[in-house]
């Protein structure tokens, strides 16, 4: 969920920053255009030109002159020019358009500075005591007469456009934020749908509008797997049963031959290892079937409250009855403080679980060994510790053992037909009470087992 949240943040940023960048633009080019606009349209803007003719018009024999440099320039971009002394009268004109006056009042001046002279635009210039005055083309210019501003609005400029920065990113931000909250609110489902999925829960999302869509083949696709694992399960159960008839035929019969005195020792031996293989493939069969059961949640789970200290003691003592070999030892340790404290659970399904565990140890140590078992209370929890002094495994070895999910797909010898699925049983119905379960061995050096069950609340 963080993820994608990740993904979609990452995604807006760039929006936001593309944003950013072509409104950044969009300043800086709008700067670079109207900055010194009339400085920058041309060699001959009107500001250069002034100066250009002022510098060029001298006076000889007391008459104002322009260098014929300065008149084809005039000519050129069809600009007249016109020079204006203090009593109004015009003492020079050049290229004059005959619709200008030639006498000007301190008003006319005044107008026309800023302005225009019968719709020429006009610049003008001080040239010594007088007045120069250069007019362009009509409709070349476009003049503003009142262009003038309060110097408290001037002063307040920078500021104005400080908060409209501001304004603009947090109203981006805003956008941005609730964006992401809809996106996510809208998809959440869907990820925890996918979530689920992953985890082999049945799923049905009920979405509408644009993802509807994806809320209807999520539920599809959950629907199919859910179908898939049933039929799968109930396959595994009818062959565990169909095993089961020939199975307890063969038992039988083994038995038969082991108990009879007609054939010879041979016989016995063979017919007794028959035996002994067959009721390994009899539990094999039921462990396939209950641990698909549990993985695909078709076994129901019984939920009673469980003294599991007196469960581990008929465990032990089923196990010293059925003529367990010398060669194994048991050890208890059972906290007093455990004797009345109980779990919620299925009392056949943890009954199979401890079996298991303790199976293992007495199938992997054929030269025997010392089967220790604990339990103590830990916090709100049940702490079960099934362990032996017996061979034990090398690292590598338990590596494969804790992400081999099935013997199937494990060529670990010591997986062989229990371990595997022995302890993959033993995490199913340990996981289904809301357990830990954690194992750890040496080479050398025995085996362990660490069950944490919670503790019923009273």
């Amino acid at each position: 969920m963080r993820n994608f949240g990740k993904f979609i943040s990452k995604h807006l940023f760039i929006y936001l920053s593309v944003i950013i960048l072509i409104v950044g633009f969009d300043l800086l080019l709008f700067f670079l255009t109207f900055n010194g606009t009339v400085n920058s349209i041309s060699e001959n803007n009107p500001v250069q030109t002034l100066e250009k003719v002022s510098n060029n018009l001298t006076i000889q024999d007391g008459k104002y002159i322009l260098n014929n440099r300065c008149q084809k320039d005039l000519i050129t971009n069809n600009i007249w020019g016109i020079v204006i002394d203090n009593s109004g009268n015009v003492i020079w004109q050049y290229n004059l358009p005959e619709e200008i006056p030639l006498k000007y009042s301190l008003q006319d001046v005044a107008t026309f500075s800023k302005g225009y002279i019968k719709n020429y635009p006009v610049f003008t210039w001080k040239q010594e005591n007088d007045l120069l005055v250069l007019g362009y083309p009509k409709n070349s210019y476009s003049k503003i007469v009142t262009n003038y501003l309060p110097l408290s609005a001037m002063q307040k400029t920078p500021i104005i456009l400080f908060i409209m920065l501001v304004s603009n990113v947090t109203i981006l931000f805003i956008v941005y934020y609730l964006s992401k909250r809809n996106v996510m609110l809208k998809v959440a489902p869907i990820l925890n749908g996918l979530d689920k999925l992953s985890h082999g829960e049945t799923v049905v999302l009920n979405i509408n509008g644009e993802l509807e869509d994806v809320g209807k083949r999520i539920n599809e696709t959950s629907l199919q797997l859910d179908k898939q694992n049933k039929a799968r399960a109930n396959w595994i159960s009818g062959v565990s049963h169909d095993i089961r008839t020939p199975l307890s035929m063969i038992m039988g019969y083994a038995d038969r031959i082991t108990s009879s005195l007609d054939v010879g020792e041979n016989t016995r031996k063979q017919a007794n290892i028959i035996k002994i293989q067959s009721v390994k493939i009899k539990n094999l069969v039921q462990d396939l079937n209950l641990v698909s059961q549990l993985n695909y949640n078709v076994q129901p789970v019984k939920q009673t409250p469980v003294h599991l200290c007196k469960m581990i003691r008929e465990i032990v003592v089923e196990y010293l009855n059925n003529n367990l070999n010398n060669k194994f030892d048991f050890e208890l340790n059972l906290d007093c403080n455990t004797e009345q404290i109980s779990i919620i659970g299925d009392e056949r399904l943890l009954y199979r679980a401890i079996q298991n565990i303790i199976s293992n140890s007495i199938n992997h140590n054929e030269n025997g060994c010392t089967i220790s078992v604990s339990l103590a209370v830990n916090g709100n929890n049940l702490i079960l510790v099934i362990s032996d002094n017996g061979k034990g495994i090398s690292e590598e070895k338990l590596q494969k053992i804790q992400s081999t999910p099935h013997y199937l797909q494990s060529t670990d010898e010591r997986l062989d037909l229990r371990h595997g699925l022995g302890l993959l049983l033993v995490k199913e119905i340990i996981s289904i009470h809301n357990g830990t379960v954690s194992i750890s061995s040496a080479l050398n050096n025995g085996f362990s087992t660490t069950i944490s069950l919670p503790i019923k609340k009273q």
